[in-house]
């Protein structure tokens, strides 16, 4: 099995988190920011990230690629009954709402730790298409209002947290393995972005971490 990533989306450590609570062993594939051949060959020309290979099948788009893992979990320990709609209700707000001011948080950073020149210009241009001439300076710039927007939509979820270990109770579920992805991708970016969201994120991510690494070991 092999995951095909690239280290800073959110989208792709949800994924490789998920796997890891599965106990799934895979194979993490970095893909080259501005040389995607290898991607376009494997999907027949589609070339963004997470793509998973699992027996000769190709899966794109994280929620397909999570729909697919958890329809192979008979258990279905990460998406418990009764509350499989609000667990994926959360992964989906995470995909959403949270993650459109997260990556503006992390983008300078990544932005500035490429270290080809080519690779940093191409992915300035992708936002800029997207976004904006000069969005990702901006972004730099509107740091502290982006935070204070990423610590009221996750004003909850940090009061959860400081009174059960994960966001549904005792046991980690698709809704941690989403919300991981955007705080870790963030913690990659600054360590300081964790601590400035809120004092539960930090012990949060050491336990996601070591329940990963225990089932993973399994």
């Amino acid at each position: 099995m092999k995951l095909y990533r690239f280290s800073y989306s959110p989208y792709a450590r949800k994924v490789e988190l998920l796997l890891e609570l599965l106990g799934r062993p895979h194979e993490l594939v970095d893909v080259s920011y501005s040389d995607r051949s290898e991607l376009a060959r494997v999907t027949g020309g589609y070339i963004y990230v997470p793509v998973l290979v699992s027996d000769g099948e190709v899966t794109v788009e994280s929620r397909r690629i999570c729909e697919r893992l958890l329809a192979e979990d008979p258990a279905h320990t990460l998406t418990p009954s009764p509350f499989e709609g609000p667990i994926w209700a959360y992964s989906d707000f995470c995909d959403g709402p949270l993650e459109d001011v997260t990556f503006r948080i992390a983008s300078p950073f990544v932005r500035d730790r490429w270290s080809d020149p080519g690779d940093r210009a191409l992915y300035t241009l992708v936002k800029e298409r997207k976004f904006g001439a000069g969005c990702v300076d901006q972004w730099q710039r509107d740091r502290e209002q982006l935070l204070e927007r990423a610590r009221g939509l996750l004003s909850a979820s940090s009061s959860t947290l400081e009174q059960v270990p994960f966001l549904f109770g005792h046991a980690p579920t698709l809704a941690d393995a989403a919300l991981y992805g955007n705080l870790v991708a963030l913690r990659d970016a600054d360590e300081t972005l964790l601590t400035a969201l809120g004092r539960a994120f930090g012990p949060y991510m050491a336990r996601l971490e070591a329940a990963a690494r225990a089932r993973l070991a399994r």
